[in-house]
């Protein structure tokens, strides 16, 4: 999601509303616990096992954010569970198997294969599938939507209807996925994008594994997970129903909506083109460039990017000199980097450039006036 908001936002209207399953977890948690439970909201804390690291910044952003607190409050990665299982002198293997609470701990096979990539494809189509028919799957696989090639295209018929569904796993993928959807047209009913290679079980968060082939067998294992189960699509989740019935409402209402979906926004990122901040084409001008990158921005480019143009319009210089804001200099070490004309000022200040453009200015005045 984040990927798209800085890149693509253009493409944000595409993008599912549904909140990602660790933050529809919390949402519901803190909205049904408290009172079966018979805890205050405030006391109930939610901490999430995930493969992503990313998760760790999803959970913190102000939509996730109920009554000044954070639908999910701790996110742990996997590798962080297992070093503290591992501190702690547990046997894992040797613990005893018991079964998930309810209502929140069961679950369908269709969830599980959410980890792999083309999952979330599989557990829609075995939804929409039904839906579109009006009858009872006879098989719930959908092998064409499996695979382990960066971008695949799958066909499938339902009711009548071919659809097609796009599969990117890897964000070098999802971006050439991406600009295909830009430059368009295209026609893909369904796509799905997963950051990591492999999906989720190939995530940053995930134990590192020694071979070729873990992705594959920690795949195979949710493959085995799924069919495993008697119940293999969201649809038949006793459970789920239940809880549209007794707290959801109506599928599509104000409160499952409230609850299971946010929005998206934009977070552009200044990438290999300029923001002119100042352009006259009757005078000569002075080229300023300063770098917003990453090491720069937080080291203070952007603040003297506004204080640079509020100087030059004091100074009535706004008509000499063309500010540009450009990403990267490479000289990330030494940020924040500013190029006047030719000379490049790294660690500037607001004194070193505004000192460098008038030495400069003051080099031009003779050729101006020739």
């Amino acid at each position: 999601m984040k990927f798209a908001e800085q890149y693509y936002p253009e493409l944000l209207a595409n993008l599912s509303s549904c909140k990602s399953p660790q933050q529809m977890f919390g949402s519901l948690a803190k909205d049904i616990l408290p009172a079966q439970l018979g805890v205050k909201r405030e006391n109930l804390v939610v901490v999430s096992i995930m493969p992503c690291t990313a998760k760790k910044f999803e959970r913190a952003r102000p939509e996730f954010v109920t009554e000044s607190r954070p639908d999910v409050d701790v996110v742990l990665t996997t590798q962080e569970l297992g070093k503290m299982i591992d501190q702690a002198g547990i046997v894992f293997s040797a613990l005893p198997v018991e079964s998930l609470d309810m209502p929140l701990g069961f679950k369908t096979g269709a969830g599980i294969l959410f980890g792999a990539t083309g999952g979330v494809s599989e557990a829609v189509l075995r939804f929409a599938a039904e839906k579109a028919t009006g009858t009872t799957l006879d098989s719930v696989d959908f092998h064409a939507v499996r695979g382990e090639a960066g971008i695949r295209l799958a066909t499938v018929e339902l009711g009548g209807r071919r659809l097609t569904v796009a599969i990117a796993h890897g964000l070098a993928n999802a971006r050439k996925l991406a600009d295909q959807a830009k430059a368009g047209p295209v026609a893909f009913d369904l796509v799905e994008v997963m950051a990591c290679p492999g999906g989720c079980i190939g995530g940053a968060g995930q134990p590192v594994s020694p071979g070729a082939n873990v992705r594959a067998g920690r795949a195979a294992g949710l493959y085995e997970a799924d069919r495993s189960l008697q119940l293999r699509k969201s649809q038949d989740n006793p459970l789920l129903a239940e809880c549209y019935q007794k707290h959801l409402g109506e599928v599509g209402g104000h409160k499952a909506h409230e609850l299971l979906h946010t929005g998206f926004h934009s977070r552009r990122r200044i990438f290999g083109e300029s923001v002119v901040v100042e352009s006259r084409q009757d005078r000569a001008k002075l080229d300023v460039a300063i770098c917003v990158g990453t090491s720069c921005h937080v080291r203070g480019s952007h603040t003297l990017l506004r204080q640079l143009g509020a100087w030059l319009q004091e100074e009535g210089l706004g008509g000499a000199v063309e500010v540009t804001a450009t990403f990267c200099m490479e000289r990330c070490g030494q940020a924040p980097n500013v190029m006047v004309a030719d000379t490049l000022i790294s660690g500037a200040t607001l004194e070193t450039i505004t000192a460098a453009i008038l030495a400069h200015l003051s080099a031009l005045a003779p050729a101006a006036g020739a």
